[in-house]
């Protein structure tokens, strides 16, 4: 990052504080891992509570009690500590309280008049080794009674991977003979049929608050595929410049994001310069 966009970075986050997003999903989604990989660690996040005094980790993990770790308290990682990370704890069907919690949560970090602690972004994880039973009763209850205000829900298909082995099932009697690498090959076009057909967006989309996209991730646990989409799909829904700004510069994940939104930035600074001195002249 050049100094002009270092100290432009500082103005945002002296303005908004740093990034922040509330991460939404089953126990098993794999949001850990999605966050590990955005912010390029492997380590497990510090947590701090909402007056920003940490907290001891062995004893968040080793409590029999959920309330200690709540959804109030801020996931931070070492490596990046640009972005700042809220997590629903495994919000299932059923938990109420939990349920509850996490809407007034929404509601109150939307709409908070003190930017430092308003939340930027969502993202609800939907694992695709269930695709069949995508959507459950969690996803109804959110989209269907929790209103974000406008603040974006990107909705994460994780686990994308795990379509892989029903495409192989589907590969017809001739392609099954394929060498490995072509039928591998096959079997991956077929995956996004097999995500089509489960109309999973489709049902999303005709919910009262549906999500603004969505991004498929697989392979988390090996590499940080996937994350480009995830910070271009999440950038593109944020409303407000300064906000895509804000994320595009604390991500780690690729520097051609970086250096792509620095030249459109600067374009476009040129473009409105052009026109104030049309206006003036004219």
């Amino acid at each position: 990052m050049s100094a002009e966009n270092t100290e432009g970075f500082q103005t945002l986050q002296e303005k908004f504080g740093r990034f922040r997003i509330l991460i939404v999903g089953r126990a098993n989604a794999g949001k850990t891992t999605i966050l590990q990989r955005i912010c390029n660690s492997t380590e497990k996040p510090e947590i701090y509570d909402g007056d920003g005094n940490k907290l001891d980790l062995s004893k968040v993990e080793g409590s029999t009690g959920r309330g200690i770790h709540t959804i109030e308290n801020e996931l931070i990682f070492r490596s990046n500590d640009k972005l700042v990370f809220h997590d629903s704890q495994g919000f299932e069907a059923g938990r109420v309280d939990e349920f509850l919690q996490m809407k007034k949560f929404i509601a109150d970090r939307a709409n908070t008049t003190i930017l430092k602690k308003r939340i930027h972004a969502i993202w609800f994880c939907i694992p695709m080794d269930e695709f069949e039973r995508a959507i459950q009763c969690a996803e109804e209850m959110f989209f269907g009674e929790c209103d974000p205000g406008n603040v974006p829900v990107v909705v994460l298909f994780t686990k994308f991977d795990a379509l892989l082995p029903v495409a192989l099932g589907k590969l017809i009697p001739t392609d099954r003979r394929l060498p490995p690498r072509e039928r591998l090959s096959k079997a991956e076009l077929l995956m996004e049929g097999i995500f089509n057909s489960a109309d999973i967006w489709g049902r999303l989309a005709q919910m009262k608050h549906t999500p603004k996209s969505y991004v498929q991730m697989g392979g988390m646990d090996k590499s940080s595929k996937g994350c480009t989409k995830l910070v271009e799909a999440t950038t593109g829904v944020l409303g407000e410049e300064a906000l895509q700004m804000l994320l595009v510069s604390a991500q780690e994940v690729n520097i051609a994001i970086c250096v792509r939104y620095a030249v459109r930035e600067w374009v476009d600074k040129g473009y409105r310069q052009g026109v104030q001195l049309i206006t003036l002249n004219s």
